[in-house]
């Protein structure tokens, strides 16, 4: 993935305007406005990479990650692209609670977070509450981590550390499967 400079990371959250979050989804980042430009554009990284209408607007995104530097650099690469990121949460709790008030289309889920519970646990009850597909974003990829998820019907998987190109693959790939990814690369 493309790490840009910590002080480029700060000024780009500082940037970012702040809206409380709708329909009782308390604890979880502040949410970015929509932001349509970018992602036709050819970068040192590959071609620029579109955000993916779902239906007649812009695919919304929950980013479910522990480590607050990997998800602001989730966040700004899916932000660049058009993508409108809704939320960014810490913990199971916090992406249950995040999913099911904001309702996104997608979420893309670590699996080691903050807290008792694991990104498998929050996706299952994401997928159960709210039936909302996750693409699992994790450096634990082996054969038992996802036996364990495969009844949360992933819509993908990424492993990290992964190239940006590689994210907006991802999530293209996993909204126009709508979930359910079978074969997880």
């Amino acid at each position: 993935m493309h790490h840009r400079p910590i002080p480029e990371m700060l000024a780009h959250a500082a940037r970012r305007p702040v809206r409380a979050p709708e329909d009782g989804a308390a604890d979880c980042a502040p949410l970015p406005a929509l932001l349509t430009s970018g992602g036709d554009r050819e970068t040192d990284e590959g071609p620029g990479l579109g955000a993916v209408d779902v239906g007649l607007k812009r695919a919304r995104l929950l980013v479910v990650e522990d480590d607050w530097f990997v998800g602001m650099d989730i966040e700004a690469a899916l932000l660049d692209s058009g993508y409108d990121v809704v939320g960014l949460a810490r913990s199971a709790d916090e992406a249950v609670r995040a999913a099911t008030g904001l309702r996104p289309d997608l979420v893309l889920m670590d699996i080691r977070l903050v807290g008792p519970r694991d990104g498998i646990e929050a996706a299952w009850e994401i997928r159960q509450r709210a039936d909302i597909p996750c693409l699992f974003i994790s450096a634990h990829t082996d054969a038992p981590t996802r036996a364990r998820a495969a009844n949360t019907r992933p819509a993908g998987w990424l492993m990290k550390p992964f190239l940006t190109h590689h994210l907006l693959q991802a999530v293209e790939r996993a909204l126009g499967a709508g979930g359910d990814e079978t074969d997880p690369a």
